[in-house]
């Protein structure tokens, strides 16, 4: 029995230890994307969106990174603040996704809303020598 209980500790930790690295990487890149919109941060977040980025708002709204700088550009859509509540990244190959769920506050055209929202976003990078670049967001009401 300390057998079976030693080699689930030694794979459950091993797990966690595989995680560490490029997850972890993604978990803090989405991180700090979240605090780059709430501070509109627009240069910063265009810089870590892919060329083909795109955007799926709750509201099943589709929006290009073109249309989405130029929403935060203009003021009619503001991230107030934004609270993770739990998150999880998986990478593959040249590829992550981030899967959470947090509280968001947000003003659009001037009125200000709470939304509790799962989201979903995808990361890839050409190659392990290449910045991570966020491809894909999609958000979702709980």
């Amino acid at each position: 029995m300390k057998l079976v209980i030693a080699i689930i500790a030694l794979f459950t930790s091993s797990r966690v230890l595989a995680q560490s690295n490029d997850e972890a990487l993604i978990i803090k890149l989405s991180k700090q994307i979240f605090s780059w919109e709430v501070t509109n941060k627009i240069d910063s977040l265009a810089s870590v969106f892919d060329e083909k980025f795109f955007v799926v708002s709750s509201n099943g709204e589709s929006q290009s990174k073109t249309q989405y700088i130029s929403r935060l550009k203009s003021g009619s859509f503001n991230h107030n603040s934004i609270e993770v509540e739990e998150n999880t990244a998986s990478v593959v190959d040249n590829t992550a996704i981030v899967v959470g769920k947090g509280k968001f506050t947000v003003t659009v055209s001037g009125r200000e809303k709470s939304l509790h929202l799962s989201y979903t976003e995808v990361f890839t990078r050409p190659d392990a020598n290449k910045p991570w670049k966020i491809l894909a967001m999609h958000a979702s009401m709980l």
